[in-house]
C-alpha cells in the first residue's frame, strides 16, 4: 500500500513540475496596429472573406487576393498584422473588445440593410396599392363615359359590375 502510495505522490509531483513552466508573454510589437484600425481592418477582412466563400468563382477569375488588397488598404503588411493579432489574443481584455466592435459593426450594418429592404417592400406595397387605385379608378371612368354615351344616344344603361 505504502508502494502504491508512494508512486501515485511522485506522479502527482512529477506532473507538478512539468506542468508549471514558464509562459513567454508575447512583448507589444514597435509596429502595433492601433485597436480601432485593427477593428477596420478586421472587419473587411471578414467582409470581404464572405464575399470571396459566396463568389470564389469570380474572385478566381479576377485573381484578387483579399487579403492584399485589404493590407494595401490599410498600409499593413502581413508580418504586422500577425504580430499585432498574437499581441491582442494575450491580452484577453483587448481582443475581446475589439472583437466586439467588430460584431457590433456587423450587427449595425445588418439593421441598417434590413431597414432598407423594409423600406423597399413598403414602397413596393404603396406603389402596388397606387396602381390598383389607378385602374379602378380608369374603370369607373370608363363606365360613366360608356353610361353618358348610352344616356344621349337614349339607350337604356347597363349594369355595372361591382
Amino acid at each position: 500500500m505504502k508502494k502504491i502510495l508512494t508512486n501515485i505522490l511522485a506522479i502527482l509531483f512529477l506532473g507538478l513540475v512539468l506542468s508549471c513552466q514558464s509562459v513567454d508573454k508575447q512583448e507589444k510589437p514597435e509596429n502595433l496596429i492601433p485597436e480601432d484600425k485593427m477593428v477596420n481592418v478586421l472587419t473587411d477582412l471578414l467582409r470581404l472573406d464572405a464575399a470571396e466563400n459566396y463568389s470564389s468563382i469570380e474572385f478566381k477569375k479576377r485573381k484578387i487576393n483579399t487579403k492584399n488588397l485589404i493590407f494595401e488598404t490599410y498600409q499593413v503588411d502581413s508580418l504586422q498584422f500577425v504580430e499585432s493579432s498574437r499581441y491582442y489574443a494575450e491580452n484577453f481584455k483587448v481582443n475581446k473588445r475589439i472583437y466586439d466592435s467588430v460584431q457590433n459593426r456587423f450587427e449595425n450594418e445588418k439593421k441598417y440593410f434590413d431597414s432598407l429592404v423594409k423600406l423597399d417592400t413598403q414602397q413596393k406595397a404603396a406603389e402596388k396599392s397606387k396602381n390598383a387605385l389607378i385602374e379602378k379608378s380608369s374603370t369607373e371612368e370608363s363606365e360613366l363615359k360608356e353610361k353618358k354615351t348610352q344616356l344621349k344616344i337614349g339607350e337604356k344603361p347597363t349594369k355595372s359590375k361591382p
